[in-house]
């Protein structure tokens, strides 16, 4: 692993890293490779160092000859994808992903082993993503009279019963948020409580937790009097 962590070291240095999925090498090798990953710049770096154009790569593969072009849009994707290509997004009959990648480290004389560990952290990313967080809209339950109101108005007045919370807010520890949730009912209650347009009343409050687009919580709040709040 020595080898990585050297290059890793370096990367963050020289804040490469921040910048890898936004400039293109301008080697005449490697500028058609845009690297989303450290361990895809690591090799980009060594065929840059070897001069080895694109086709003298997958020759040394074993592609034949015949499957030049696609097979150099295969080297191409791989080191421009964020998995190594390791999500079956580009394969073909003569290389699985990981064969592709093993021969790929044979050919540019990288040793393989050092690099085990992060290929297969990409093969259990691939498997187990990342939960993405929730998503939280705060809402009063408000009653209005409407009478003869047309659409438009009565979106616009629904508006009234949303509230903004924090950006961050499903970031925040459940304390926080609680905080927060509680001042934020009280604010809107002092502020529409007696200013409802239609005669509206409001009832109560909802937290609506949504992840991956569904809802998977509802929590109901009272009125700034009650106990609940």
């Amino acid at each position: 692993m020595g080898l990585y962590h050297t290059f890793l070291s370096e990367l963050q240095e020289s804040k490469v890293f921040n910048l890898m999925s936004h400039v293109a090498n301008q080697s005449k090798y490697t500028r058609r490779y845009h690297p989303h990953h450290l361990l895809a710049q690591y090799v980009i770096n060594q065929i840059d160092t070897l001069e080895l154009r694109s086709q003298d790569i997958i020759k040394k593969m074993g592609y034949p000859l015949k499957h030049t072009i696609p097979a150099c849009e295969r080297l191409r994707h791989v080191l421009s994808s964020k998995f190594l290509g390791l999500d079956g997004s580009y394969i073909d009959k003569y290389f699985t992903a990981d064969e592709f990648l093993a021969t790929l480290f044979s050919v540019l004389d990288i040793p393989y082993e050092p690099f085990a560990d992060d290929i297969a952290q990409i093969k259990h990313d691939l498997v187990n993503p990342p939960k993405s967080l929730c998503t939280y809209s705060l809402r009063a339950e408000i009653d209005f009279e409407f009478v003869n109101a047309n659409w438009m108005v009565r979106c616009g007045v629904s508006r009234l019963a949303h509230i903004r919370l924090p950006n961050d807010f499903a970031e925040m520890n459940k304390a926080k948020r609680t905080s927060i949730i509680k001042n934020a009912i009280y604010d809107h209650y002092q502020q529409y409580v007696s200013g409802l347009p239609y005669d509206g009343v409001i009832k109560g409050y909802q937290l609506i937790a949504e992840q991956n687009n569904e809802v998977i919580e509802t929590i109901a709040y009272g009125l700034p009097k009650s106990s609940n709040v």
